[in-house]
């Protein structure tokens, strides 16, 4: 009796397990395919901003933002980003990681196919705070079927 009441027990916390496993979707969500692309270069006090994470978000605030990296001159290029007004984030804490793994590497830095590898000048430039999220960010650019190109001077 003992042994068949553990087995229920057991029964029990599995099917529990099961429903809620199955409540929720452990898809990966896809993102819109738009196709477009946006490049060009970050710089903030004259100087370029190298290893900040910068997204792109419809000004409407719907759908998820694109997001790509900026390089150490700053460069960056981002795939699918939403058609039309959006608006363009850059953020410098998220790029922490990549600019302390450049430093360990003294100062090499490799590109994102991992087959560059170049010594770069490691300046960190951080930007405002308010420019880190497409929420409160102020930088806006239109993006048009295709390739785009928009150099972000990120104000004061």
């Amino acid at each position: 009796m003992r042994r068949f009441s553990r087995i229920l027990g057991l029964l029990a916390v599995a099917s529990a397990f099961s429903l809620t496993a199955s409540c929720g979707s452990n898809a990966p969500v896809a993102l819109e395919e738009s196709g477009s692309t946006l490049e060009g270069t970050v710089t903030h006090n004259g100087r370029p901003v190298q290893f900040a994470l910068i997204l792109v978000q419809s000004a409407s605030g719907t759908g998820s933002p694109a997001s790509g990296n900026a390089g150490p001159e700053g460069k960056y290029k981002i795939m699918n980003v939403p058609v039309g007004e959006v608006k363009v984030a850059v953020n410098t804490d998220a790029g922490m990681g990549d600019l302390m793994t450049a430093r360990m590497q003294g100062g090499e830095y490799t590109g994102p196919d991992g087959k560059k590898k170049k010594r770069v000048n490691l300046d960190y430039n951080q930007v405002p705070k308010k420019y880190h999220t497409p929420e409160s960010t102020t930088i806006t650019t239109t993006i048009n079927k295709g390739s785009n190109t928009f150099d972000i001077d990120v104000p004061k």
